[in-house]
C-alpha cells in the first residue's frame, strides 16, 4: 500500500481542509518555521497509531478555529493499491467521534503501525548521543586501565 493522498481539517497547524497529493515513491517536505511540517508528521504518526489506541483529535485541534467548527477535526488517508494490493483507491479516516484505522477485516493500517517507522529528531539525538557515549565511556576506560 502507498498513500495517494493526505486531508487534514483543522489540526495542529492546519485550519480548515488541507489536501496533500503524493505522486511519486518520496515525499519531501520543507518550509518556514511554524508553516505545519510537524503537524504533518505527527498527523501521521496519531492516524497510524490511532488503529492500536484512543485518540482525542478534540485535544489536538488548531486553536484558531471558530466556536461552531469545533470538534470537526479529521485526519483522511488514500492508499492505492489497497490492502488487498488491488490498483483501487482506499480511505481511512480518523475523527474525533470515529476511527475505521482499527477495522477487524483491514489490519493494513495496525500493520503498518507495528513498524514503528516514526522516528523525530529527537530520537535521532538520543540515538546519536547514545552511540557517542558509549564511544567516551570505552575511551575513559582504556584510559583508566593504562
Amino acid at each position: 500500500m502507498k498513500i495517494k493522498t493526505i486531508e487534514i481539517n483543522n489540526y495542529k497547524a492546519f485550519y480548515g481542509e488541507q489536501k496533500i497529493n503524493v505522486g511519486g515513491k518520496n515525499l519531501f517536505i520543507y518550509g518556514e518555521n511554524g508553516s505545519g511540517k510537524s503537524s504533518l508528521y505527527y498527523a501521521l504518526k496519531d492516524f497510524f497509531q490511532s488503529s492500536m489506541e484512543d485518540i482525542n483529535l478534540n485535544e489536538l485541534e488548531n486553536i484558531f478555529i471558530e466556536e461552531d467548527k469545533k470538534g470537526n477535526s479529521y485526519i483522511k488517508v488514500t492508499f492505492n493499491p489497497n490492502s488487498e494490493n488491488i490498483h483501487k483507491n482506499q480511505k481511512f479516516k480518523l475523527t474525533a467521534a470515529t476511527k475505521d484505522t482499527d477495522s477487524n477485516t483491514a489490519t493494513s493500517i495496525r500493520d503498518a503501525n507495528k513498524l514503528k517507522s516514526f522516528l523525530t529528531y529527537k530520537h535521532l539525538l538520543e540515538i546519536h548521543h547514545i552511540q557517542k557515549g558509549s564511544q567516551t565511556l570505552k575511551i575513559r576506560e582504556t584510559e583508566l586501565a593504562k
